[in-house]
């Protein structure tokens, strides 16, 4: 009997601390309106001292779990799909999975930065489908407040801290499911969205490094007008192939 994945559970967690876009226009150069108008921001939530991806990645998992009426020990995969993890390694996956209080099932991150969660569900679709997991959990955890250069005003009024979470599981053909995935990637767009440093090209290692390097930069014009487009595309394709008109 041919296998499908569905989603069966979701969770979210946001840090307690807000900051404001009226906040924020007493640090860098900015407005309520300038950020407002061009992204629909108003605000960004943003991790305590010490909090850590996994943290967050622990409270939506947990919420998720609890949705979908699955206990941690029935968990036989875990995503995490981040680009703010814990450490280089070991994965934020398997330290979720330790704070879980599980042992034995597949953990690893996923690391696509905005792209992350969706790479991450379709692996787990990927899993399920194959039958190698019946029940997969999928996180996208971010602490993204802490690679921001906070008096870059084209960068830090953008992002913010969260953490989101599914439980994908096994459904017979003919139950609602996951129906398809697209996927398009440029690499050649890199420098327009980087953090340069923390890699094999600029370690963290070494004292030379320009701080600034270790900071999230970004030619915003360059990708806006590409994921506007990109993203048009995308949903046209995958529609298409899949008889589902705009309408």
């Amino acid at each position: 009997l041919a296998m499908y994945a569905r989603i069966i559970g979701t969770g979210s967690y946001l840090p307690e601390r807000v900051l404001t876009n009226d906040e924020l226009a007493l640090q860098v150069e900015t407005s309520d309106d300038w950020i407002t108008t061009r992204t629909g921001i108003k605000q960004r939530h943003i991790a305590a001292e010490g909090e850590l991806t996994s943290d967050l990645a622990l409270h939506a998992s947990r919420a998720a779990l609890q949705a979908a009426g699955v206990a941690a020990s029935e968990l036989d995969l875990i995503i995490v799909a981040t680009t703010s993890p814990d450490m280089v390694f070991p994965s934020t996956a398997c330290i979720l999975q330790d704070k879980l209080g599980i042992y034995g099932c597949p953990a690893f991150d996923v690391q696509a930065v905005c792209a992350g969660f969706v790479y991450g569900l379709a692996t787990a679709d990927q899993f399920v489908r194959s039958g190698m997991a019946r029940t997969a959990l999928v996180v996208g955890a971010e602490v993204f407040s802490r690679l921001l250069d906070w008096n870059d005003r084209g960068t830090c009024v953008l992002f913010g801290d969260g953490a989101g979470a599914v439980v994908v599981s096994a459904a017979p053909a003919g139950e609602p499911s996951i129906i398809d995935f697209e996927h398009e990637i440029d690499g050649g767009g890199g420098p327009a969205l980087c953090m340069p440093a923390g890699g094999s090209l600029r370690p963290t290692s070494h004292e030379t490094v320009d701080q600034r390097m270790h900071y999230v930069k970004q030619d915003g014009q360059t990708v806006f007008k590409f994921a506007v487009r990109k993203t048009e595309e995308i949903a046209r394709r995958i529609m298409e192939r899949n008889n589902i008109s705009a309408d």
